[in-house]
């Protein structure tokens, strides 16, 4: 059999490596259109402030690939898919057959539809050569912009403002993360990045970049003001990497649609990571989530598949983690109660700024968010995933007796 696998990332990694174990002697073949070996993308914004090296970054060695036994086309982007003739198209005129393909593309990040993003100094940080550009022009400035105050857009500001830049950050609602976090835990991570000295600017978001000589000299701001900046820096979110699918029927503008092996619309192709719209673990329901652990999963679920092991994925549990110098945020499941009968129990130490907050539903839990103290953030997920009857439990986790560290000694209730 021969395999292709579109993308070297966390689900392109993991499908070649389950593929390999179950079909040694297989030929599988990597694409990439970046011509680095495999590395962590969640580390680029600690690379970024400097928490990291870059050698740390990388996944796997030089010899990786040949130990493996893949072969591998890196810095060779893919222009189309022909499913009919079981062919991948590449940008230097080569045409690859396959008979079972895995696309593992990821995602490319958005910029909003404004005046002056052609400038000098308008990032994304997505790519370890978005890091390298935006380490060239910081030389030069002392300020920069951040728009977008999601997961990755904090942790940029945190890390810029580690370095010693004045940073402004840009939330379109009137708080970070408004629709995972409630407003207790928002208000407790907003005092946080006051703390770091990062300006934080809610309902704001930028209608134009301006500049001056091809250089970024501010942002024109949705309520009239212009904000002086020497750099912006977008995280605004991602959109699937499938416009080489153009013509065919395989992809959506969400992403891929899959069924619950991660098969495509045609039986020869997978998918997995973040160009997929997989299933919500809870409600069922397709939805675009860019998780690097439920990416893994995906590639070992598609990669097995590949081999014919007719594996199941059962669903992505949606999960939030924020970590900036001196707050660590973690959350995950539904924020709010899907019935009438659902209960939200909260519990604040005002004087640590240890907040928990669980949401219950049917008799389940439902939803976690944990703020400050997030060591057993693993159980509570857990029993969200395992949909773990709350009867079940040797003790109510509103109970101040709970402890769910205690858990970790015995199989979960439900647990496969």
């Amino acid at each position: 059999m021969t395999y292709v696998i579109i993308g070297t990332s966390a689900a392109g990694l993991a499908g070649a490596e389950t593929l390999r174990r179950l079909d040694p002697k297989a030929r599988i073949t990597l694409i990439s259109d970046e011509s680095h070996l495999p590395y962590s993308r969640p580390l680029l914004t600690y690379l970024l402030g400097r928490e990291t090296t870059r050698e740390k970054l990388f996944l796997r060695s030089l010899d990786y690939f040949r130990e493996w036994g893949f072969e591998t086309l890196l810095g060779t982007p893919v222009t189309r898919v022909d499913p009919g003739a079981h062919e991948v198209h590449l940008a230097d005129g080569r045409a690859l057959p396959y008979d079972r393909l895995l696309i593992a593309s990821g995602a490319k990040p958005r910029l909003p539809p404004i005046p002056g993003l052609e400038l000098s100094g308008v990032f994304t940080l997505r790519h370890l050569a978005d890091v390298e550009r935006l380490e060239r022009h910081l030389a030069h400035a002392r300020r920069v912009a951040v728009v977008g105050a999601g997961a990755v857009g904090l942790k940029a500001a945190d890390a810029l403002a580690h370095r010693g830049l004045a940073v402004d950050l840009l939330a379109r609602g009137a708080q970070p993360l408004s629709k995972v976090l409630d407003q207790v835990s928002a208000r407790l991570l907003m005092e946080a990045i006051a703390r770091l000295g990062i300006s934080l600017h809610l309902n704001s978001w930028p209608t134009a970049v301006v500049g001056n000589g091809g250089r970024v000299t501010a942002m024109a701001l949705n309520d009239g003001r212009e904000l002086p900046t020497d750099a912006v820096l977008f995280s605004v979110g991602v959109a699937p990497r499938v416009e080489f699918l153009a013509g065919t029927t395989l992809a959506a503008p969400e992403g891929i649609p899959v069924d619950e092996h991660l098969q495509t619309g045609d039986p020869d192709i997978f998918a997995a990571g973040d160009c997929v719209l997989p299933r919500h673990l809870l409600t069922g329901a397709p939805a675009a989530f860019h998780i690097w652990p439920a990416a893994v999963a995906q590639g070992e679920v598609a990669g097995a598949n590949l081999a014919g092991a007719a594996r199941r994925y059962d669903g992505i549990l949606p999960m939030n983690s924020i970590s900036l110098r001196g707050c660590r945020i973690i959350t995950g499941g539904h924020l709010t109660p899907d019935t009438p009968e659902g209960e939200i129990f909260e519990e604040l130490d005002a004087t640590t700024g240890r907040f928990k907050r669980l949401v219950f539903d049917q008799g389940r839990l439902v939803g976690a968010t944990l703020v400050g103290e997030v060591r057993h953030a693993g159980i509570y997920f857990r029993l969200i995933a395992n949909r773990t009857p709350v009867k079940d439990l040797p003790v109510d986790p509103r109970s101040p007796h709970f402890h769910p560290g205690r858990l970790w000694a015995r199989p979960l209730p439900g647990a496969a």
